[in-house]
């Protein structure tokens, strides 16, 4: 189970609370509370999850291409926008400026290797 609290969270329409996450993306394993979820509720439209080999595929692309290092959450909106369901989803179909921030550089890398070897 992944850290998609967000995601379960919008389309139940009520906050939902997982009780135990896994992911490489550590930075996203905090709750979603009660400051953000008026936000995600009211203004977010949609939220695309992904999986942890989607996230460490796009940190390669940030390292051998970029030359940049960015954690695995810092590296969600490119998996997000490299993945399947962003491609799939109707409503993205016409999407053409698509903005991305990179960010974090706190990667602990016996986490990485160890996601690498998986």
């Amino acid at each position: 189970m992944g850290a998609a609290d967000a995601a379960r969270s919008k389309a139940a329409g009520r906050i939902i609370t997982l009780p135990e996450t896994n992911t490489v993306a550590d930075g996203l394993q905090a709750f979603l509370g009660d400051f953000t979820w008026p936000i995600v509720r009211d203004l977010v439209d949609d939220i695309i999850t992904v999986e942890d080999n989607e996230i460490i595929e796009a940190m390669e692309l940030c390292y051998e291409i970029l030359k940049v290092v960015v954690e695995p959450s810092g590296a969600i909106g490119l998996a997000a926008v490299l993945s399947d369901s962003f491609k799939n989803n109707p409503a993205l179909k016409n999407c053409s400026n698509i903005g991305i921030i990179l960010s974090g550089g706190n990667v602990d890398l016996d986490k990485l290797w160890d996601s690498y070897r998986k």
